[in-house]
């Protein structure tokens, strides 16, 4: 009993203490937070200095702080200058100047594309930064400073060059083979017009042919995103077993090219076909004339393609003729080197600036496709003339555009070696496609 009510006392004596505690607390409550002034009656020695490396940071009122910049992605429109677009995404007349002021001593805007994607940031003034890729190798940035102004800088982008190898079999089409495989279509469409001086695409490859590419895959350093293809090193078309290559070589102070084996320039002086797309709908020779009845000599190749489709000077000329022929509706007569020259029938219409007289580089558009004359449908008739006398466009053989001799063709050489070194590797070592 005498141990019960001992602990029956200290029970009582604990609530009475958790009660007292209790007390206290709400007293000091009171007297630090109810009453202001509270805080001011306490004893000074209660009140010791707190070191600045053990006071806690406080942040500032939220109100304090400026709010995040908001970010989104505008796309240009077909048919938007970067004024328009600026205005659309709020900048004043006076600030979208300032802006294409500033942008211009980097960057011409004209060269503003469809489709293009501008990273806009936003506070509360506005338009805060712009940045886009005018280029794959650069990133180009719009700030506006603190009286409003904009100011340009272009900014490299640290980019590791990746070799790449993509292979196929061509079943239907060569698009198809190579959108299967994975190439680029900027790859593509290289690989193309390096072929076409020497390869016929629309008759001369064949279900079970061949490609092969060898080119930089361009990664950014910082995030390893995908960005882009960078140039063809290598590239090589397998046609009933015969295999063509040709090898990117830029020689001392020239410009870059496709080469062969031996060292030639793959490019020519005239192009096979003036025409991207196009099938022959009639041949060079004698032919029943479709509208005047009777047969007489074709003196040219007819490539059936639409209305309106560009044609391309096949070589550098001079514009002899541009206007109106009888029969021929809208030609064109461009005078080249070594006694050649080609015409161009039944335009649409010319292309600006195209009169006799003019200097037009292969491959420059001269004028459309079109059906004036005597024509039954839209298509281009072209011709080749040596010395006036009309010859086959489609088996006439040209010398190549240049020839590497000496120490260039032994640096070339050198190259090419590199090249099937690498390709070798990559072969044995089953490289894969990367992907976003």
């Amino acid at each position: 009993m005498i141990a019960a009510g001992r602990g029956n006392s200290l029970v009582t004596q604990s609530r009475q203490s958790a009660v007292a505690l209790t007390v206290l607390g709400l007293l000091v409550f009171w007297a630090l937070v109810v009453s202001p002034t509270a805080g001011a009656r306490l004893p000074a020695t209660s009140r010791q200095p707190v070191p600045m490396a053990l006071q806690p940071s406080i942040a500032p009122p939220a109100a304090a702080l400026p709010p995040p910049a908001r970010i989104a992605t505008v796309t240009v429109r077909p048919g938007d200058s970067l004024m328009s677009l600026l205005q659309r995404i709020g900048l004043s007349a006076v600030a979208a100047q300032s802006a294409l002021d500033s942008l211009g001593r980097k960057w011409d805007p004209r060269n503003l594309k469809s489709g293009q994607e501008i990273a806009v940031s936003r506070d509360p003034d506005g338009v805060k930064q712009l940045r886009l890729a005018p280029d794959l190798q650069h990133d180009l940035t719009l700030k506006r400073g603190g009286d409003g102004n904009f100011t340009a800088a272009l900014l490299p982008r640290d980019l590791l060059h990746v070799p790449l190898r993509v292979a196929g079999k061509i079943d239907s089409s060569l698009f198809r083979a190579a959108s299967r495989s994975g190439l680029p279509q900027a790859i593509l469409a290289e690989l193309i017009a390096a072929f076409s001086y020497d390869v016929d695409f629309q008759r001369e490859l064949q279900p079970g042919d061949r490609f092969e590419v060898l080119f930089d895959q361009l990664v950014e350093e910082r995030t390893g995103k995908i960005v882009g293809a960078g140039e063809v090193a290598y590239a090589a078309l397998i046609l009933s077993g015969k295999t063509l290559q040709l090898y990117r070589y830029t020689p001392p102070g020239g410009l870059p090219g496709f080469y062969d084996a031996s060292g030639a320039n793959v490019k020519k002086a005239l192009l096979r076909t003036p025409v991207d797309g196009a099938r022959i709908s009639s041949g060079f020779g004698m032919r029943r004339h479709p509208i005047l009845g009777f047969t007489r000599m074709h003196q040219g190749v007819d490539f059936a393609v639409p209305t309106g489709t560009p044609i391309m000077a096949s070589g550098d000329a001079v514009v002899a003729s541009a206007g109106w022929n009888s029969g021929y509706g809208n030609l064109v007569v461009l005078k080249h080197n070594a006694g050649y020259s080609t015409a161009y029938a039944h335009m649409s219409r010319f292309a600006k600036g195209i009169k006799p007289g003019v200097h037009v580089r292969q491959g420059e558009v001269i004028g459309y496709v079109g059906m004036t004359g005597l024509a039954t449908g839209p298509h281009l008739h072209y011709e080749v003339r040596v010395d006036n006398k009309p010859i086959n466009p489609l088996s006439v053989k040209l010398l190549p555009s240049q020839k590497l001799e000496g120490r260039t063709l032994a640096a070339f050489h050198r190259q090419e070696t590199a090249v099937m070194q690498r390709l070798a590797v990559l072969r044995t070592g089953g490289s894969k496609l990367a992907r976003n």
